[in-house]
């Protein structure tokens, strides 16, 4: 997570106490700690929940404001669509914000999700404020706190397996032991199904590499994911039947993923262009490919 520098005073986590994202199934609050939702499909609706509440006193000591004079809004934004950014904004929920636990509840039709649900809260500046300090917000809407989940749905977008094995054993002698992973797929059926044909190994011998691709770090999935794409995107252009395997394979395919890698990272260019891209200007179709794989919490873009 990156932090932003303002330029007026905002809300620490003193101020807003906000609880943990839940899935609300048969009745039953269920504490949302993996990212993907496991078992969905499109006749599944989702539903969420959340408690927020605000400590008023302190929130008016934080932003300078008189607390009689201070007027703030909570909006909840749940959206969907692939890649970084939410393609779609599904809901969206406007509450003042007074003494008290507010709580919010999103039912998401399943129908109207693809590939990611993102739920994003925010607290926003109510109406102009007026307040004792030069940095105290004074624009309605300013954004003063926001914290958001990025969930990906199961089912929807495939995953490759992965496997943890030492590669000064696996590799011995070969410069592939240093590597910190190693892609194994094997170029040329691009018919084939994409889960069963591609496999990443992560050296365990690297534990601090290993570790935090395993706890989720933004920066590591998103230079892994990159590498991946690369290499299967850029072999894959590189086929004489690349386009015809693309029109005759499913979404699962290896030419299914990658026409959506493709169409993520290159939206409305074609593929010779793409390709051209490729042979003259390798620097930006690499650079192309690591923007799409930005596959985290979105933090530095709040």
């Amino acid at each position: 997570m990156s932090r932003i520098a303002f330029p007026f005073l905002t809300l620490g986590t003193d101020a807003v106490h906000a609880g943990p994202w839940v899935l609300v199934e048969n009745g039953r609050e269920v504490v949302i700690e993996d990212p993907w939702i496991a078992d969905w499909d499109s006749g599944r609706d989702v539903t969420l929940r959340r408690r927020i509440a605000v400590d008023l006193d302190i929130a008016a000591s934080q932003l300078r404001i008189d607390i009689a004079q201070l007027a703030l809004v909570l909006l909840m934004r749940v959206g969907t669509g692939a890649g970084n950014m939410p393609r779609t904004i599904v809901t969206a929920t406007r509450r003042e914000i007074r003494a008290g636990e507010i709580l919010l509840e999103e039912r998401v039709a399943g129908h109207s999700l693809s590939q990611r649900l993102l739920a994003e809260t925010m607290i926003l500046l109510g109406h102009p404020g007026s307040g004792a300090h030069t940095l105290s917000p004074s624009r309605p809407a300013s954004k003063l706190w926001s914290d958001r989940i990025d969930l990906r749905l199961e089912g929807e977008e495939p995953r490759f397996p992965m496997e943890s094995l030492s590669f000064s054993r696996r590799f011995a002698g070969r410069p592939e032991a240093y590597a910190p992973w190693y892609l194994h797929w094997a170029p040329g059926n691009l018919h084939r199904d994409f889960g069963g044909a591609v496999r990443l190994f992560l050296n365990s011998d690297r534990p601090d590499f290993t570790e935090r691709l395993l706890a989720g770090d933004r920066a590591t999935l998103q230079v892994v994911l990159a590498d991946v794409m690369t290499q299967i995107i850029a072999t894959s252009l590189r086929q004489s039947d690349f386009e015809q395997a693309v029109a005759e394979s499913d979404s699962n395919s290896i030419a299914g993923r990658v026409e959506f890698w493709i169409r993520l990272a290159f939206p409305g260019q074609d593929i010779q262009t793409i390709r051209s891209m490729l042979d003259l200007r390798p620097s930006s179709f690499h650079a192309a490919v690591l923007a799409a794989a930005d596959v985290a919490t979105e933090e530095a873009r709040a």
